[in-house]
């Protein structure tokens, strides 16, 4: 019950945070979503930048992420 509970809180939480929402128009919501998505990741990247000095547009730091599985 108290999972229920916290997913419902979840998915309103969710919903109210990423515009109008609408129960009739699906595309409208994943556009709202895919706005939010772009947002956390341009901040992940600010704070990337600033804090970390890491800048993901500069071609001397083309490091590649290895799966631990390969």
């Amino acid at each position: 019950m108290r999972k229920l509970l916290l997913l419902a809180i979840i998915a309103m939480g969710t919903s109210f945070t990423t515009g109008c929402f609408s129960f009739v128009d699906w595309q409208h919501n994943l556009n709202h979503l895919r706005a939010w998505n772009e947002d956390l990741d341009r901040m992940h990247r600010t704070i990337d930048r600033y804090i970390f000095n890491y800048d993901y547009d500069d071609p001397s730091r083309d490091i590649r992420y290895e799966s631990p599985n390969t």
